[in-house]
């Protein structure tokens, strides 16, 4: 269960961007770095006692922030609290008490260790470095008494092997070995068992359970699997490129989501009842990329609750589809050659029906919408007329290939919430959540029309 006890990381506004020198070819065409957003004004409580999960898709910031808390990346902007202490901010003596009380298990045993080391020397080695223990024989029986604990017993055996002559879950717990060897009060355990056979890992995790009831432990877990994520964790944080997108106490955040992305995160989870009724979701298109993230909410493009403007009188799913228009438009990626070259009839018609296609489970498709040929048929949608018309004049002139004045048309058009403004962390139930959806203390809810509960 959750702990209540005091913070001991606290993480306000922390941001981590890679890539901010300018190269020479930006030098002499006068460009500004395009840095890479890895991790975006995150803010970050983890309370003595607790298992924190972090959860999301590759490369949406979870290793970055597990990095940033054990010092091996500094932040670009924000403060990183440990035991109320700014962690860029210590005295030599109180970085060597950090460096002691902070230990990370990283994903791959198989590179964390060297091979050249024997089983000794490679846990004994943060002992010699944190200048404890009062003699060799002092190390050698901490070494013996660590790796008995996390299962190599009697531990004699693996002193003076090589990871060469270890199996792989052998291999994760030497490292495990290696990072409780000076009693650390955190441990950052980033994706501690996906190199591990499936056999294995319930006994690793079931180990790691129980040494932190042993040793006073408090984890951060990161991982993309849920399932690891709702058995080991009290509380989950879910990233979305770089962004803190929802919070909470993992139970609820599993069965309860409040985010869309959350949701679609949960729902692409595969069912182990093969009997079990399948719920794909509802979500279109790939991460966008971090060093060009969209504007306001970043999964808004990809999102199938984004919320219309309050005059709008169509449907919400026909809103989706007219602003992924206007977003294909504006970015170059609707085809509109292959569009041309596959029409039967109208070339705008093709066009516009090629523009408000998504490529979404069979579920969530239009009636009369074609997957094999990405194209709608736009009177599927309960489109308004005068949004209607300024579509298929867009259209229009992309048929005609004037590419500037389509967008000069859709210029200002179908413009939401989620897309102008980036929301702020707020309450939803047992959780905070960064989505428009949800109110705040300052504002109305905002409810999109059509939108589930």
């Amino acid at each position: 269960m959750a702990n209540d006890g005091d913070p001991l990381i606290e993480v306000t506004g922390v941001s981590k961007l890679f890539g901010m020198t300018q190269g020479t070819t930006d030098r002499l065409l006068g460009r500004e770095p395009n840095p890479v957003r890895a991790v975006d004004d995150v803010d970050l409580t983890i309370n003595e006692g607790d298992i924190m999960g972090i959860a999301g898709e590759s490369g949406c910031g979870k290793t970055t922030l597990g990095k940033l808390l054990v010092r091996l990346h500094e932040p670009t902007h924000g403060t990183i609290k440990f035991d109320g202490k700014d962690i860029s901010d210590l005295s030599k003596d109180e970085e060597s008490e950090f460096r002691q009380r902070v230990q990370m298990i990283f994903q791959d045993p198989f590179e964390s260790l060297n091979p050249r080391m024997t089983v000794f020397q490679s846990v004994m080695e943060p002992l010699k470095i944190n200048d404890m223990g009062d003699s060799h024989q002092d190390r050698r029986d901490r070494v013996t008494e660590v790796l008995e604990d996390v299962g190599l017993a009697p531990a004699e055996p693996y002193l003076d092997e090589f990871p060469k002559e270890l199996s792989g879950g052998e291999r994760q717990r030497v490292a495990i070995a290696r990072a409780l060897v000076v009693n650390p009060d955190f441990v950052v355990c980033d994706e501690p068992v996906s190199m591990l056979d499936v056999s294995i890992r319930a006994g690793v995790l079931n180990l790691m359970k129980d040494l932190q009831d042993e040793y006073g432990l408090t984890y951060l877990f990161i991982s993309h699997d849920l399932s690891l994520i709702g058995y080991m964790c009290d509380r989950t944080t879910i990233m979305y490129l770089g962004d803190v997108v929802e919070q909470g106490p993992t139970t609820d955040v599993v069965q309860d989501p409040k985010h869309p992305y959350t949701e679609a995160l949960f729902d692409a989870v595969p069912e182990i009842d093969p009997e079990a009724e399948r719920h794909r979701a509802n979500v279109t298109g790939e991460v966008p990329n971090p060093r060009n993230p969209p504007s306001g909410c970043r999964f808004h493009p990809r999102c199938s609750d984004i919320i219309p403007p309050e005059d709008w009188s169509g449907s919400q799913e026909a809103f989706r589809r007219a602003s992924q228009f206007k977003r294909r438009i504006v970015t170059g990626d609707l085809d509109v050659e292959e569009a041309l070259a596959d029409a039967t009839g109208d070339p705008v018609d093709a066009v516009l029906g090629r523009g408000l296609a998504l490529d979404l489970p069979e579920e969530h498709s239009l009636p009369g919408e074609k997957a094999g040929a990405h194209s709608v048929d736009p009177s599927a949608l309960e489109l308004p007329s005068d949004a209607e018309r300024t579509l298929r004049s867009a259209a229009e002139k992309l048929a005609d290939g004037d590419h500037d004045g389509s967008r000069a048309e859709l210029d200002d058009e179908f413009v939401s919430i989620c897309e102008r403004e980036h929301p702020d962390m707020r309450e939803a139930g047992t959780r905070i959540t960064a989505c428009h959806l949800h109110e705040t203390e300052e504002a109305d809810p905002v409810v999109a029309p059509g939108a589930s509960d």
